[in-house]
């Protein structure tokens, strides 16, 4: 890359992120505005920031270090991989993105609950108490690049099309938003195999720990007894004494 292409490429990165920003609030705010009214929580400045930095820097930076890592280890696996993966069609390519992006996030999110070191940097996260778009990528920077990285690293390690992976990370992230938002949906059965923001609040919620660790498929939970519906009333799992939910 030559030096006159690098402020393009920083403009471009930054301008990335305010897109996505912008496109998150035009769907969501009004949203949360006309359904919730006075109950709608008012996005805060160090909240569009996190989102802001997350979704353009932030990926930047993470995909620098999964290429990186990928390149390093590639070398170690079977060149019959990469030719099997590039043979396969691009909708099952970017299933299989899904599928192993998604088992890590469960993954690293319910340890990320469980053991300690790692609950000090989750912990950011869970001071999202009143649900809103805005917030959905308050994060501390080692939980989020732990996240972005481990979900993607497979996917690059295997050769799968680099535009599914881009794909899901667009889906995923503007999902993300979805699910932390201040608003009553839920999929009614389907919410336990894909997520709804009423599944994703009851996590954050203080009558509901050690559940719902799920990203997208909620399914993860189902299978791994981690499920709590929206309809339920009884307060359902504790946490170790020391990683308790602010």
């Amino acid at each position: 890359m030559t030096s006159p292409d690098l402020p393009k490429l920083v403009l471009g990165v930054f301008a990335s992120g305010l897109l996505f920003v912008a496109i998150s609030a035009l769907i969501f705010w009004p949203l949360e505005e006309l359904l919730e009214g006075e109950r709608a929580a008012r996005p805060k400045f160090k909240d569009i920031a996190y989102l802001w930095f997350y979704q353009s820097y932030g990926l930047w930076i993470g995909a620098g270090i999964i290429y990186e890592i990928a390149f390093l280890l590639r070398g170690h696996l079977p060149s019959t991989w990469s030719l099997f993966v590039k043979h396969q069609p691009f909708w099952l390519q970017a299933v299989v993105a899904l599928l192993m992006a998604e088992v890590w996030v469960y993954s690293v999110h319910r340890l990320s609950h469980r053991w300690p070191f790692l609950w000090r940097f989750h912990r950011v996260h869970h001071t999202l108490v009143d649900m809103t778009w805005s917030a959905a990528s308050r994060q501390h920077p080692v939980d989020f690049f732990l996240t972005i990285v481990g979900a993607n690293l497979p996917a690059m390690l295997l050769g799968i099309d680099l535009r599914s992976i881009a794909l899901f990370v667009f889906l995923e992230r503007l999902y993300t938003v979805m699910l932390h938002s201040n608003l009553n949906l839920d999929w009614g059965w389907f919410s336990k195999v894909v997520a709804s923001p009423n599944v994703h609040r009851l996590h954050h919620s203080p009558t509901c720990r050690g559940k719902n660790y799920a990203g997208i498929l909620s399914l993860l939970d189902v299978l791994a007894n981690t499920y709590q519906s929206p309809n339920a009333s009884v307060k359902v799992g504790k946490p170790p004494a020391d990683l308790t939910n602010p």
